[in-house]
């Protein structure tokens, strides 16, 4: 087992993560679409862009990693490297000048595009040092554990400070997330703590370098490594299915995060209110993160993936179901109710997170075993840009919906078409539980179990002393 201190030091860094997955989920779109009056496929088509970049990046910057020597170790300089940069772009995305729709637009694309690129090089060598702390199969669901819980908690300080403060309430804007004047401070507050966080994290872990395993020497051209090692991570048992599981539970979260807003505001009519609908979730994930790693050693990692992964879809999709049919509780009742089943789809999705995570890190070892490489860079890249997907494929198809159906763009919430209300909260519950049907389906097809990662840990100890 590792310190609590190194455990909490790696954690920290996950902030970074949190606040530009709950930014991008849950106010970009709103942002330039709503706020500042961009056609809703208009950012659909941006965060298209920024996905495709992600699914050459990701990957790309995991096999690096994996092979870059240097005396600060394989993953240390790219998280240092990744600082400043992470948390600049993440406040210029927030800060366009008055500019033309066209202006608006390529800011939006320029400046999403170069924060998630410069995030790709903290998270996912980050996340391959999460797995190289520790080769125990319990251990590892801890880590992870910490890990989700500090991504959750940046997501829930942004929301926390985008309701409590940023997007409060004023006289000239009633329903404070439609005020232009406050994303700018919003986004340079939130961008100085993710650079904060991240040198934290950096310089926290320094001391786990020597204990790092060291890139293991190849031949050959670097092209003909990168693809040999790229399709030899695919092949490797169960990777293949965690990842495109994964894939449809984070677009299927990603959906209904970007349209979170437009469901707070119009389908629920709970104004300024609306900003605390994520929140109840984050502070499910918050109580399901170290709930999860504290059973690491009682409940088995599949069942608690599957498991997790079909409740999140039942509970997001009922709400607004049953609303509709005139089946959930009104009036007086209704905030609480919801907010208790987000807060309850909240625990179920960081069971998921944290056991996909933990499982990674088991498939990692068996590649290890079968190529005599260890290379979690690969590996948790894909996890990456699966995460990613949630932002990108997720705030993409809410933007393409909003204009499919004639969404008006800064609209008062009093003057929108019942339909077209219920048509989002419609999108934002059953529509996105069929993405996560498909990835319950789709993970249910995962093998491995404890005997089978001791019997890995075994023959690689055997295989380190000869």
């Amino acid at each position: 087992m590792i310190g609590r201190g190194l455990k909490l030091a790696y954690g920290v860094g996950e902030m970074a993560k949190g606040i530009e997955e709950a930014a991008v989920n849950l106010f970009v779109l709103f942002f330039f679409s709503q706020v500042l009056g961009l056609p809703g496929w208009v950012v659909g088509a941006i965060m298209a862009a920024a996905l495709i970049v992600d699914a050459v990046t990701d990957p790309l910057m995991g096999w690096w990693s994996d092979g870059f020597h240097h005396r600060w170790g394989r993953r240390h300089p790219f998280l240092l490297a990744s600082a400043i940069p992470v948390g600049l772009t993440f406040a210029l995305v927030f800060a366009p000048p008055a500019a033309s729709p066209l202006g608006v637009a390529l800011w939006a694309a320029a400046f999403l595009i170069a924060h998630r690129l410069a995030l790709t090089v903290f998270f996912v060598p980050h996340m391959a040092l999460g797995a190289e702390l520790s080769a125990d199969y319990d251990e590892r669901t801890r880590i992870a554990g910490v890990r989700v819980f500090f991504t959750y908690l940046g997501a829930a300080a942004l929301v926390a400070g985008a309701r409590g403060f940023f997007l409060r309430a004023t006289a000239a804007f009633p329903d404070g997330q439609l005020d232009p004047t406050a994303y700018p401070p919003m986004g340079a507050a939130y961008g100085v703590l993710m650079t904060l966080v991240v040198l934290a994290s950096t310089f926290g872990t320094w001391r786990a370098i020597p204990h790092i395993p060291r890139p293991v020497a190849t031949t050959g051209g670097r092209l003909r490594r990168l693809i040999d090692d790229q399709r030899d991570a695919y092949r490797s048992p169960g990777f293949a299915v965690l990842v495109a599981g994964l894939l449809f539970f984070f677009v299927a979260r990603g959906v209904a995060l970007s349209l979170d807003l437009y469901v707070g505001t119009y389908f629920w009519g709970l104004g300024a209110d609306a900003v605390a609908l994520p929140g109840a979730a984050l502070l499910g994930i918050l109580v399901g993160a170290p709930l999860t790693a504290a059973t690491a050693g009682r409940l088995d990692k599949r069942a608690v993936l599957v498991g997790g992964m079909a409740l999140y879809a039942v509970l997001t999709m009922t709400p607004p179901l049953l609303h509709v049919l005139g089946l959930f509780p009104a009036g007086a009742a209704l905030k609480p109710a919801l907010l208790a089943t987000l807060f309850l789809s909240g625990i179920t999705g960081a069971a998921a997170t944290v056991a996909a995570t933990s499982l990674l890190a088991d498939i990692a070892d068996a590649h290890d075993l079968a190529t005599g490489r260890r290379q979690e860079g690969i590996f948790f890249g894909a996890l990456s840009f699966a995460r990613k997907a949630a932002t990108g494929v997720g705030a993409a198809l809410g933007g393409f919906f909003l204009s499919a159906i004639a969404f008006p763009t800064q609209a008062d919430p009093g003057a929108v078409d019942p339909a077209l209300a219920t048509a989002v909260g419609l999108c934002a519950g059953p529509g996105t539980a069929i993405f996560g049907v498909v990835g319950v389906l789709i993970a249910r097809r995962y093998r491995g179990d404890r005997a089978e990662h001791a019997a890995i840990q075994a023959a690689l100890a055997a295989r380190a002393r000869t």
